[in-house]
C-alpha cells in the first residue's frame, strides 16, 4: 500500500479522515478516504501499489470490462448505456469541431464503435487486456494505456473520459498530458460520481461510488474547476446524469443488504433534490475547454 502524503490537487501535507468504508466488490479489506485541510479536495489513502491496483478490478460488479449481462444490475447497465451512448455522441457533435475523437479508458468500446458509425475517426485507450480483446472484435482501434504519453500534441479535437478520472494514478501528470493534446478550440468531457450529491450523503459509507480502492478521488464540481483551472482549462458547461443515481443505489442497497425498492426511491429523491439545487446529481459530465487569453 502506498500513503498519499500530499493532496493530489494542491499539494498540501495536511489531512484529516473523512470516511472509513470497505472495498465491497472484490477484496473486502478496509480502506480510508481522507480530506485536504487546504482545499477540501477527498481521496483514498493509502491505495495499492500502481502494479497491483488491476487485483482490485477482478469483479463481476466492474462491468465495463466484461460485457457482462448476468444478474439485474448489468440488465440494467446495459440498458441504460445503450440510451447513454447517443446522447453522449450527440453533445460530442454539438461542438462543431472536427471529428478527432480518444476516449481513455473506453472498456469494453461500445461508445467508440457508435461514434465510428456516424463518422468519427476514433481511438481509445483502455488498462484492461480482455476489454481490450472485446475492443478489437468489434473492430475499434484501442492501445494500453500507456500510450497515452505518445499523443501528440493538440491532434485531438475530442477527448472523453466517462468515468475515468477518479481512476487516474498520476493525476496531475496525465491531466498534463491530456490537456496538451487537445486543439486549441478542443473539448474535454470528463463524467464523474459526484460525492455532494444526496445519494452519497444517504448511504454514507456504502454508497457504492465510492468504489475503494480503485477510485482513488472523490471529485466535488468546485474539485473539477478547482483542477481545471491549474490546467489552464475552464469547466464550460456541467450536465446531470440522471440515470446513474438509481443505478448507484441499487449498488448501495445491495452492499448495506437493502432492497431495490429502496434504491429507486433514494435514486428518485436524489435527482428531485439535485432538480431543486444545481449541480448536485449523483453524477454529472464537465465539458472543459482551453482557457482563452483575453
Amino acid at each position: 500500500m502506498v500513503n498519499r502524503k500530499e493532496c493530489p490537487i494542491c499539494d498540501s501535507k495536511k489531512s484529516k479522515i473523512f470516511l472509513e468504508s470497505m472495498d465491497y466488490s472484490t477484496s473486502k479489506e478496509e480502506f480510508v478516504i481522507r480530506e485536504c485541510e487546504d482545499c477540501n479536495f477527498r481521496y483514498t489513502s493509502p491505495v495499492p501499489t500502481e502494479d497491483r491496483i488491476g487485483e482490485y478490478y477482478e469483479s463481476e460488479d466492474y462491468i465495463s470490462h466484461s460485457d457482462s449481462k448476468k444478474g439485474i444490475m448489468n440488465k440494467v447497465y446495459h440498458v441504460v448505456r445503450n440510451r447513454a451512448i447517443k446522447k453522449k455522441e450527440k453533445l460530442i457533435a454539438s461542438f462543431g469541431a472536427e471529428k478527432v475523437l480518444m476516449d481513455i479508458g473506453c472498456g469494453t468500446g461500445d461508445f467508440l464503435k457508435y461514434c465510428q458509425e456516424k463518422g468519427w475517426q476514433c481511438s481509445g485507450l483502455e488498462p484492461d487486456q480482455g476489454a481490450r480483446s472485446i475492443c478489437a472484435e468489434k473492430g475499434v482501434k484501442v492501445d494500453n494505456i500507456d500510450r497515452l504519453h505518445e499523443v501528440r500534441k493538440e491532434s485531438l479535437s475530442v477527448i472523453t473520459m466517462w468515468h475515468v478520472l477518479e481512476h487516474v494514478y498520476h493525476l496531475k501528470r496525465d491531466f498534463e498530458k491530456i490537456c496538451s493534446s487537445l486543439t486549441n478550440n478542443g473539448r474535454l468531457i470528463i463524467a464523474v460520481p459526484n460525492c455532494s450529491s444526496y445519494d452519497a450523503q444517504k448511504y454514507g459509507k456504502y454508497w457504492a461510488a465510492y468504489d475503494l480502492p480503485i477510485h482513488l478521488y472523490h471529485f466535488r464540481p468546485a474539485d473539477v474547476k478547482r483542477l481545471a483551472i491549474a490546467h489552464d482549462m475552464v469547466v464550460e458547461q456541467i450536465i446531470p446524469m440522471k440515470y446513474d443515481s438509481f443505478y448507484v443505489s441499487m449498488l448501495s442497497e445491495k452492499y448495506k443488504g437493502g432492497n431495490l425498492i429502496n434504491a429507486f426511491f433514494n435514486g428518485w429523491r436524489s435527482n428531485l433534490k439535485a432538480n431543486r439545487k444545481s449541480n448536485t446529481y449523483s453524477s454529472q459530465i464537465y465539458v472543459l475547454a482551453k482557457k482563452t487569453s483575453s
